[in-house]
């Protein structure tokens, strides 16, 4: 299949002749701004005057190498901006994305050039070739992971370039020469698993925090997964699709069984690594945890658990549908966040402390009730876009003023309903035109206002009770603010100022705002 990759026109007589000497590009470097933005600005000028006329392959390349390194770092100083922030997106975080977006852009622009013109020569090395190919595609690997990180779809032309560079190389036997990369070894085989592994994982599920620990394990573990020939497998499960010669991402084998050409598709095996990822969980869970295991320090934080679980529902099996949706146009009232959630279910009335005596013999009063002067909390008005037994997928309108991230606790009131019903925020969208889309989860069609804490340690915070459902073997949970869950760790649950005292007993759920769990009445 020949290469037609996206690049930019180039100019016959340009105005402005590129620098292409290393040595003035580093003068050039060291003169930038301190400011990442306006950095940004300037190295990206640069590179589009580079990529925007005829240069020999060898001097385009060894500009480009300068700039990559640069742009790896200043790219690192921008994205603390755009990852940090909630959606939609502020003005100040769009400009930060926009311009990381724009130089990972402009540098896989100039590998693809130096492709196309290397290929041309009568003479071309292959180790040269297979550098240039890995370049470009890890230069869209940096650009997707913008778009990742700001809930962005990254765009098909990024998925057809990077399907056509693969299968170039493969074709090519060009896809297993190891190479070097920040000085750990590598391939276009690993780098193009890595990001099929990474859009699999489905980050607009995610919290940037947690793309951030899915990207680390990716880079650890991506070797044991395998890309293949078609077949037909005895287990669908782990196995996906790639259709070379589209502009998409890999699609469960079930999905596609029918649609397949041994031509130009080929299958992603994940089977091995979701068990591996079982493994590193039932380690960590057991506390057993080996030196050699290749897990970061960050593993024994319990959202490296979360992550684990995560990764093995997307990775070992490929999700189905269990309720249908249907699609509705009307409005929503929304609440973001517990403290909003509370106060909707609670009358609109803000958490007051009880008055308790605890074992010291010390009695709390009325205060630390701070409600008194605190401004009522309003709901947000969306649009509904469609709706299932499970949840909801909402459009925020364009002049509500609203923040919201994955993983946090939504309180939803859908029109003609009386109730407020608990959610937790599972995806967002970002589109044009600042359109931000969400998807919610339903929790509980209800839940009852209390009050929690460890027992005789501060004053109680607000929590929700969520009432049991029979009819799907659900049963009670309490939900707190993230911080609260330990195993068999015993609270105190005041219920309209009637204290008792009741021990958790499983872990439904943790999220980065919240925590889920059963729990037992002492």
């Amino acid at each position: 299949m020949p290469l037609n990759l996206t690049v930019p026109a180039l100019e016959d007589k340009p105005l402005i002749p590129a620098e292409t000497r290393p040595q003035k590009i580093l003068e050039f470097l060291a003169k930038l701004p301190t400011s990442p933005l306006e950095a940004a600005t300037a190295l990206h000028d640069e590179m589009e005057i580079l990529n925007r006329q005829k240069v020999s392959a060898d001097s385009r390349f060894k500009a480009l190498e300068v700039y990559r390194g640069h742009t790896i770092t200043l790219v690192s100083n921008l994205s603390h901006t755009y990852c940090t922030a909630s959606l939609p997106l502020s003005k100040e975080a769009q400009a930060y994305a926009a311009a990381a977006e724009s130089l990972w852009l402009e540098l896989a622009y100039g590998y693809k050039l130096t492709l196309n013109d290397q290929l041309s020569q009568l003479f071309n090395p292959s180790d040269r070739t297979t550098v240039t190919i890995h370049r470009a595609m890890d230069s869209l690997h940096q650009l997707s992971m913008v778009y990742y990180e700001t809930y962005f779809n990254v765009p098909g032309t990024v998925w057809r370039d990077l399907h056509q560079l693969y299968f170039h190389a493969a074709h090519e036997s060009l896809h297993e020469i190891a190479l070097q990369k920040d000085g750990q070894p590598t391939s276009i085989d690993l780098l193009y698993k890595q990001i099929l592994l990474m859009s699999l994982a489905d980050p607009q599920h995610m919290a940037p925090q947690d793309i951030e620990l899915v990207a680390d394990y990716i880079e650890r573990f991506a070797i044991h997964t395998q890309l293949q020939g078609l077949g037909t497998p005895e287990n669908p499960a782990g196995i996906f699709i790639i259709h070379l010669d589209s502009d998409t991402p890999p699609v469960p084998y079930v999905r596609s069984i029918k649609q397949t050409n041994a031509d130009t598709d080929i299958f992603f095996i994940t089977v091995e690594l979701a068990r591996l990822a079982h493994q590193n969980l039932q380690m960590l869970q057991s506390g057993n945890v080996s030196k050699n295991s290749g897990l970061p320090e960050s593993m024994l934080d319990n959202k490296y658990q979360d992550m684990l679980v995560y990764l093995i529902k997307h990775w070992g099996a490929s999700p189905k549908r269990i309720y249908k949706r249907l699609s509705k146009n009307s409005i929503s009232q929304l609440g973001i966040g517990l403290s909003a959630a509370h106060f909707f279910i609670n009358n609109e009335q803000f958490y007051q402390q009880p008055a308790v005596i605890d074992e010291s013999g010390f009695q709390g009063n009325e205060a630390t009730n701070s409600s008194v002067n605190k401004l009522p909390i309003k709901p947000t008005n969306w649009q509904m876009l469609n709706i299932s037994a499970s949840g909801t997928a909402l459009r925020k309108f364009p002049n509500i003023q609203a923040q919201v991230r994955i993983g946090e606790l939504l309180s939803i009131k859908n029109e003609g309903e009386k109730n407020w019903s608990v959610a937790v925020l599972r995806w967002a969208s970002n589109g044009e035109q600042n359109q931000l889309d969400i998807g919610t989860q339903l929790l509980a069609p209800n839940a009852k206002a209390a009050g929690t804490r460890i027992v005789n340690n501060g004053d109680f915070e607000p929590a929700l009770i969520l009432p049991a459902i029979p009819s799907i073997n659900q049963e009670a949970s309490l939900i707190a603010r993230s911080g609260f869950y330990a195993p068999a760790r015993v609270l105190e649950l005041d219920e309209n100022g009637t204290i008792s005292r009741i021990m958790i007993t499983r872990l439904v759920e943790r999220t980065r705002s919240f925590e889920r769990f059963q729990f037992s009445i002492l």
